[in-house]
């Protein structure tokens, strides 16, 4: 049983347009349908690419769409890959219309975080607080009195963050200060958190 990783893809046109957009979007989300193809569900990506004489013996493609949208300046898939993201595949379904993309990436139990969105045109995350189990901690009666209820505020859901100013805006009451992400990490060792940062690549 693999670790599913999280991918969104945002595809888009060079030139900005979207004639391509359309007709791209239009061949793709007719995968989304789940019905039985040849023993598997549609929304297996092999069957994008099988369908467009792409051998995927030449590729690995264990992923899944979740989902698809169009937008006006892009086309966003979500999918499921197992163990990490696929980019190789995101560029076979790009090279067919001339597309770009560029896409995020989460599956914590791997740690990886990736966001190629450089410029933050359509995925601006840059940091993730993650979920942890407040009531695990080998704390002392008064460190947990102290930030107990800070600590389960937290705790109750993912936090993304566009800046490392946002992250510091989650510990503002914990009385500590870190400039960069390796002093923030440390402060937090004994609260078993760790703010992970996205890379690019």
């Amino acid at each position: 049983m693999p670790n599913w990783c999280n991918n969104s893809i945002a595809f888009y046109q060079e030139d900005g347009g979207n004639d391509l957009l359309e007709a791209f979007y239009t061949d793709i989300e007719r995968y989304q349908n789940f019905t039985n193809v040849n023993g598997s569900l549609s929304n297996w990506c092999g069957h994008y690419l099988i369908s467009n004489k792409i051998d995927t013996d030449e590729v690995y493609c264990r992923g899944f769409f979740t989902n698809c949208e169009l937008y006006s300046d892009h086309v966003r898939i979500d999918m499921e890959t197992a163990w990490g993201s696929l980019p190789e595949i995101y560029e076979k379904f790009a090279e067919k219309y001339g597309l770009s993309f560029v896409y995020i990436a989460e599956e914590s139990g791997c740690e990886i975080y990736v966001n190629t969105d450089i410029e933050g045109r359509f995925f601006t995350d840059r940091y993730i607080l993650d979920y942890f189990e407040v009531e695990g901690l080998e704390l002392d009666a008064e460190t947990m009195t102290e930030y107990g209820a800070r600590l389960k505020t937290l705790a109750e859901n993912t936090h993304y963050c566009e800046s490392f100013e946002d992250v510091m805006k989650s510990f503002k009451d914990f009385g500590f200060f870190a400039d960069n992400i390796e002093s923030l990490n440390k402060h937090l060792e004994q609260f078993n958190i760790t703010v992970h940062e996205y890379t690019s690549e």
